[in-house]
């Protein structure tokens, strides 16, 4: 500046640029203690993971019938110290529909997630064909237990693959088969690319019914023994109710089981038994007539619902 060969104007620039220049490093000298604790406890992780034993191979069963026997079950949900059930007991026979009824944060569906597998039971023991369910290997129990939770959450992928559930083996048979059987097929065909067409883990453009009908037909894919519905007619218009209760139907004269945890009374029209709980508690169990009786007031307005609601 003094030489003349530079203008004070530019001397400024300079150093403004200079400083933003080094600021990521003056941020990083300032920040590396974070980024130690970062790499520390990274590494401790990585430790971990390598020091825990892989699984013990088991021995494969064979396919088992639809039984499934819940015995003194009890469930602590992740991260919680009170039990949201306790010492749980029923059966369900293979062709048989049992409608788990309550008021909210009865248990309902931390017994579903405890069926599927889930969650791991604190207490008791849950069975299918007299097996406890730890003694099937995970990947052969997905394929023997569908699940539809209260909540649908897609994979970022096609809706083939969100049907098939990633499956490496899709069979494109059924795939389509499980759709049909959810009444999702028509409304899959009128997407941009139909089976092909990619979504994201929050459904895109889907509205919450055609969420939910994906969700079923995932559930239904490659017709597993149990199938486990979670408030299935929360996003479902009549149609959609209408097909999920012809395949509860269907899968009932298959021989196959299915538990409904309900709210609403169209939930539970093609069930013959109804279980009640009540503060993670069994307070009831037996045939639908029997138990709407015993916990309500309005029965015979429910059965005239259940009865005429739906499809026969």
């Amino acid at each position: 500046v003094l030489r003349g060969e530079m203008t004070p104007g530019a001397m400024i620039a300079g150093s403004i640029l200079m400083g933003r220049a080094l600021a990521p490093i003056e941020m990083l000298v300032g920040q590396w203690a974070i980024v130690q604790r970062a790499h520390k406890g990274w590494s401790t992780l990585a430790q971990l993971l390598t020091e825990v034993p892989p699984e013990a191979a088991r021995t494969p069963l064979p396919k088992p019938t639809a039984k499934l026997d819940v015995q003194n079950l009890t469930v602590v949900a992740p991260g919680e110290s009170q039990a949201a059930l306790r010492m749980l007991s029923f059966t369900v026979e293979p062709g048989q529909a049992i409608g788990v009824i309550g008021p909210s944060g009865a248990g309902k569906s931390s017994l579903a997630r405890a069926i599927t597998g889930v969650w791991r039971p604190a207490g008791g023991k849950i069975r299918l064909d007299g097996a406890a369910l730890d003694q099937y290997d995970p990947a052969v129990l997905g394929s023997l237990i569908g699940y539809l939770p209260q909540r649908v959450q897609l994979f970022d992928g096609t809706i083939a693959e969100n049907i098939a559930r990633l499956d490496p083996e899709m069979d494109p048979a059924a795939v389509v088969d499980a759709a049909k059987k959810a009444a999702a097929h028509d409304m899959i065909l009128k997407l941009p690319d139909g089976y092909d067409t990619r979504v994201t883990a929050a459904g895109g453009r889907l509205s919450g019914g055609q969420m939910q009908r994906i969700g079923l037909a995932r559930a239904m894919y490659r017709n597993p023994q149990i199938l486990v519905l979670d408030e299935p007619n929360s996003n479902l218009d009549n149609e959609g109710s209408q097909a999920l209760n012809l395949a509860i139907r269907a899968l009932k004269a298959d021989g196959r089981s299915v538990l409904i945890m309900a709210h609403r009374p169209a939930a539970i029209q093609e069930c013959d038994t109804l279980l009640m709980l009540e503060g993670g508690a069994r307070v009831a169990f037996g045939t639908k007539d029997e138990v709407l009786k015993q916990v309500t007031r309005n029965a015979q307005q429910i059965l005239t619902t259940t009865d005429g609601g739906g499809v026969r």
